[in-house]
């Protein structure tokens, strides 16, 4: 009868590598592995299927951390992950910051206790985690809408190619004098979205001085109408304004409406996100879809790599959002 010995000895590696190897416990390189089943294939080995239950510490149950689970973006989130979960006879274990007062220490903590094999870190709108908050992440872990540092995997959306093509769309419709209403200065959202469009406008040919015609909002519908006053006040000659995301441009609307401008006919507006509103507003919204359920089984996948010991290539996945054109531009 071969044992697991003698497919150690065939492959010139420890029994505890080829143990490894069968269970997906530790990180293996390929070819290691390619050597432990090259043996296993020549000797005909057969694991006593009793023995690897006893081995296995999977528990088929995966953690999913969400900043607040009843956003609706993370629900979506939630759903692409949970299909790729069920393919794999797993489940979803949910925790929310909100429980845990945001702190996402005592959140990885309570599901680490429970003997996840693995988590899913998402945040319904992008922000920036601090680096030495991996140290957190002591089991195999993916972020979503979020990056930690490059030894965690990460799912975004690519926000920087969203705003380039805001950007495009805007010059293909005629604007020559745009402006932006950004988000807050420090989210990654705003940051990248800003930053493409300026560089589309720059491949365009198009004069753009960020400090006459950029202003922050805080992603609010209020916050929305005070910019497109600001902005009307600092250069009355724009004709399109991005606004970062679907709030905002709500916002913007209805203070351009309230001061006589015509959308599209004196000023196009797009946003982003694809809000439930943004159809049916007054002038229905030219906005962004995100691919929130995508994110979802993209993440899910690389976390199932990541708990067979494989590693995700990439690690860091970049995920294109939609332009769905509406009346608004």
């Amino acid at each position: 009868m071969v044992t697991i010995r003698d497919v150690a000895i065939a492959a010139g590696v420890s029994v505890s590598t080829v143990s490894h190897a069968l269970s997906g416990k530790r990180p293996i390189s390929q070819a290691t592995k390619d050597k432990v089943h090259d043996a296993i294939e020549r000797l005909g080995y057969e694991p006593n299927p009793a023995a690897r239950a006893l081995r296995t510490t999977t528990s088929g149950v995966i953690g999913f951390f969400a900043f607040d689970i009843t956003e609706v973006f993370a629900t979506r989130i939630i759903h692409g992950a949970e299909k790729v979960a069920r393919e794999k006879d797993s489940y979803l274990l949910f925790t929310s910051g909100v429980e845990f007062n945001n702190d996402i220490s005592s959140a990885i903590d309570f599901l680490r206790k429970r003997r996840v094999d693995g988590i899913i870190a998402a945040y319904g709108v992008r922000q920036a985690i601090r680096p030495e908050m991996r140290t957190v992440f002591d089991l195999p872990a993916v972020t979503v809408n979020t990056f930690i540092h490059d030894s965690l995997p990460s799912v975004q959306p690519d926000d920087f190619a969203g705003g380039k093509e805001a950007a495009f769309h805007l010059v293909s419709r005629g604007a020559r004098r745009p402006a932006v209403i950004a988000g807050p200065e420090m989210r990654l959202a705003s940051i990248e979205r800003l930053a493409g469009f300026t560089s589309a406008l720059e491949e365009c040919g198009i004069g753009f001085d960020p400090s006459e015609r950029v202003v922050h909002g805080d992603f609010t519908a209020e916050s929305g109408a005070r910019c497109l006053d600001a902005l009307l006040e600092g250069c009355p000659d724009m004709d399109a304004v991005f606004c970062a995301n679907d709030y905002m441009a709500a916002g913007a609307i209805n203070r351009a409406l309230a001061r006589g401008l015509a959308i599209p006919g004196d000023l196009r507006v797009v946003g982003y996100d694809d809000r439930e509103f943004a159809s049916f507003w007054p002038i229905p919204i030219t906005t962004f879809a995100l691919p929130l359920e995508r994110m979802g089984e993209v993440s899910a996948t690389m976390l199932f790599e990541r708990i067979e010991g494989r590693r995700p290539d990439p690690m860091r996945v970049l995920l294109p959002s939609s332009l769905i054109v509406r009346q608004s531009s």
